[in-house]
């Protein structure tokens, strides 16, 4: 672990970082445990639930920042799983109050369903060594790279690049992977990576492809949902709570990343 040495090994920090684990109330998005996105109880809709997590297994971060959107308050609504094709019709009938995720009008308008671009761009970005030869998106053929089972370009990378992709079962396991040697690149949402590119234990990872396609979170809303209700989704999917979200996410996998990492960086 001689490549962390600075914030995470400063002992004052790494025992902040430890009682935040264990205090932060996070472990709950990871599992997909039953969470509310307020405390008056409005439904939350996303594409996947995480699994619930196995006793005794390691805590993983999700990659998706909406699924730790609804994280807020403390009423006992779960996370609903929704496929895009069918968020704006669940929505309209009723059956799930917001939906948050990617969303390009799949299922077609719905009346009485209020749509809205968030402030997140989950557009695929790549992290690769300083010392790399990958400069496009285009060099990653006969590539590695390394995928979470819960990002969001699984098969595109191969059929668009002719990547050979390399799919984890999470982004701390996806970029361990990467810091280890396991793949030339790591691939995630543009607004995670810039996050986790900001501690300086990654600076040798940060050589960047930006994406290349522009992608961002939807949220559809019921029309006819209460006043304090929409005022409590806005609240958790405002942009100064995505931001916030982004950097907790970002110190949570680098964390993970940070603890596991048990054999050195290659040079």
């Amino acid at each position: 672990m001689k490549d962390f040495p600075n914030a995470f090994s400063r002992p004052g920090l790494l025992a902040l970082l430890v009682a935040g684990a264990l205090i932060t109330p996070r472990s709950g998005a990871a599992s997909g445990a039953p969470l509310s996105a307020a405390g008056d109880g409005w439904s939350l809709g996303v594409a996947e639930v995480p699994a619930p997590r196995v006793p005794g297994a390691k805590v993983r971060t999700t990659a998706r920042v909406e699924v730790l959107a609804g994280q807020v308050g403390q009423g006992a609504a779960p996370l609903q799983a929704v496929s895009a094709a069918q968020a704006a019709r669940q929505v309209a009938d009723g059956t799930l109050d917001v939906w948050v995720g990617v969303w390009s009008g799949e299922g077609g308008p719905q009346a009485g369903v209020r749509v809205s671009r968030l402030v997140w761009s989950a557009g695929p970005m790549a992290i690769m060594r300083t010392d790399t030869d990958i400069h496009a998106w285009s060099d990653l053929s006969g590539r590695t790279v390394c995928l979470s089972a819960d990002g969001r370009v699984s098969g595109e990378l191969s059929a668009r690049f002719g990547a050979i992709e390399q799919i984890y079962a999470s982004a701390a396991d996806a970029l361990l992977a990467l810091r280890i040697g396991q793949c030339d690149a790591a691939v995630q949402d543009e607004d995670f990576m810039k996050q986790l590119l900001a501690f300086p234990e990654w600076r040798k990872f940060s050589s960047r492809l930006a994406p290349y396609r522009p992608q961002v979170l939807t949220r559809l809303m019921r029309d006819d949902l209460s006043a304090p209700r929409q005022a409590a989704v806005r609240r958790a999917t405002s942009p100064q709570r995505l931001r916030e979200l982004a950097r907790q996410q970002a110190r949570d996998i680098a964390f993970e990343v940070y603890l596991d990492q048990t054999v050195p960086d290659c040079h």
